[in-house]
């Protein structure tokens, strides 16, 4: 299975339509959030629904609440608070990220987060977040952490094949922490996303990861 993997476009139309382009080689897209920068919703809507491939996608902290309907209506499936089936795996999702030093629109407390992954988390599923754990792929230019520890709670917990996640931006890459593989899959600065080639081989998952510039 190729998944394509993309978070923090921002409603930036290069990069939309570079998605668009890389997501037509996959079996699966995912969006991890920050789809638009602030709105609007409508935004979200036209996007995924011009994506051709089947498309899970999560919320960002700087979409407004109303794109969890735009995703719906755009024909998407919405992985925020959810579980998914495919492709013989569980996909569960979290949007949005814990309040921080900048106030943005779509945050949730720590605490409530952790409520929502533990409701929908199964073992060695697929985690799709917004938010990486805190402490990996998550170090700002700024100095400072700002992953989620609810998703980094749930990963010791669950232990997902895969945590798949953006929001910070210059912070892409992979990451192995014990049996989770990391991936911030931000469009960062100059980036596209990744494409995840998943197989799993005798109750083993093998993966590989190649970054988009």
């Amino acid at each position: 299975m190729r998944i394509y993997a993309i978070a923090d476009l921002h409603s930036k139309e290069e990069r939309e339509k570079k998605a668009i382009d890389l997501a037509s080689s996959s079996d699966l897209a995912l969006i991890c959030g920050d789809i638009t920068h602030f709105g609007p919703a409508e935004h979200a809507r036209d996007f995924l629904s011009r994506m051709p491939v089947k498309t899970f996608a999560i919320p960002g902290n700087c979409d407004p609440p109303e794109v969890l309907q735009a995703i719906e209506a755009s024909g998407a499936v919405n992985l925020h608070a959810k579980e998914h089936k495919f492709n013989g795996y569980d996909f569960y999702g979290l949007g949005g990220a814990a309040p921080g030093m900048i106030k943005t629109i779509f945050e949730i407390p720590e605490e409530k987060m952790y409520e929502e992954l533990s409701r929908i988390a199964v073992e060695r599923g697929i985690l799709v977040t917004h938010a990486p754990p805190k402490g990996h792929l998550d170090h700002t230019f700024h100095g400072f952490d700002i992953g989620s520890e609810s998703v980094l709670r749930i990963i010791e917990e669950k232990r997902p094949v895969i945590n798949v996640f953006g929001h910070v931006h210059e912070a892409v890459g992979k990451e192995e922490l014990e049996q989770t593989t990391l991936i911030n899959c931000s469009a960062g600065y100059k980036g596209y996303g990744c494409y995840i080639d998943l197989e799993t081989k005798v109750n083993r998952e093998e993966l590989k990861v190649e970054f988009l510039q």
